[in-house]
């Protein structure tokens, strides 16, 4: 049983589905699917998540009782706030980060306690799903997000070259009914990525049972050469999903071994990031000692 706080100023810029939006959205759902009560914005549980970490939430977090207070995921360690967290670790329980790479982030370029730090993924939806073969109408859904316009070019140059038919989905210019379409429509999926901090479209992507081709990223330098850690566009990855690939010129011969098997991608949601799994993982960390 727990407390949620956050507002739907984060994300307000925007009617369209975005991370943040989604994250709480996600979060809500897994919680009622697992039967956990919760309150939202009013001290009702033991334990207290304060999910986004602004102006609001700093506000929220001087109000409730700190001991079993949890912050994050959606802390930004470069703004006063997130400054205010790292000069006073015995104001919270713990910080949540979506993936261990941004914990890696948290940990050797802020110098937080690496016990201070978790990670939690929120749970991606397992919608019923049986993959129809005779619906599909295109080789590739090529997603591409936050990346140079020379990739783009010469992961287009590949599909055309290989005769490969395909679509181009161009993050925040899409709906969300488009790129489900696409999906079932599409056998494969190209991913041409930024660091991902979760990745929470990809995973519903994966979702679909959809191999994944990816010109995956080495770090994240977003801040500059000071802050640059290892990172990736995929940080909950294993073979069964598909092939990963850093180099144009290694497009060919990665594209050769990912014809050569057979994926599972939804079997590694399921495992690693389904509400249930999410939500186990977030029980152990309000629970802990």
């Amino acid at each position: 049983m727990l407390n949620l706080f956050y507002s739907e100023s984060y994300w307000g810029h925007t009617s369209r589905m975005n991370g943040p939006r989604k994250v709480i959205h996600n979060l809500t759902e897994s919680l009622k699917q697992e039967g956990i009560e919760f309150a939202v914005n009013e001290e009702k549980y033991k334990h207290n998540l304060v999910l986004q970490y602004d102006a609001k939430g700093h506000e929220k977090h001087s109000t409730i009782e700190q001991e079993t207070c949890v912050i994050g995921p959606q802390v930004w360690l470069f703004d006063p706030y997130g400054q205010f967290l790292l000069q006073n670790p015995n104001l919270y329980k713990s910080m949540i980060a979506p993936s261990q790479w941004v914990k890696d982030l948290y940990v050797n370029k802020f110098g937080m306690d690496e016990s201070k730090v978790v990670v939690w993924p929120v749970g991606i939806e397992m919608k019923p799903f049986k993959k129809d073969l005779s619906r599909i109408k295109y080789d590739c859904l090529l997603y591409y997000k936050r990346r140079s316009k020379e990739e783009l070019e010469a992961a287009i140059r590949f599909l055309k070259e290989n005769e490969l038919t395909y679509n181009v989905v161009e993050y925040g210019s899409y709906g969300q009914d488009e790129l489900e379409r696409l999906c079932v429509q599409s056998a494969f999926c190209f991913l041409l990525n930024g660091t991902e901090s979760q990745g929470i479209a990809v995973q519903e992507m994966m979702v679909r049972d959809m191999p994944m081709f990816v010109w995956d990223i080495k770090d994240w330098n977003d801040q500059g050469e000071q802050w640059r850690v290892p990172a990736t566009s995929v940080p909950y990855w294993s073979d069964q999903c598909g092939v990963r690939f850093y180099d144009e010129l290694e497009i060919e011969y990665a594209f050769s071994e990912f014809c050569d098997k057979i994926y599972t991608s939804r079997k590694y949601v399921e495992e690693n990031l389904s509400y249930k799994k999410s939500v186990n993982i977030l029980m152990e960390i309000l629970n802990a000692a």
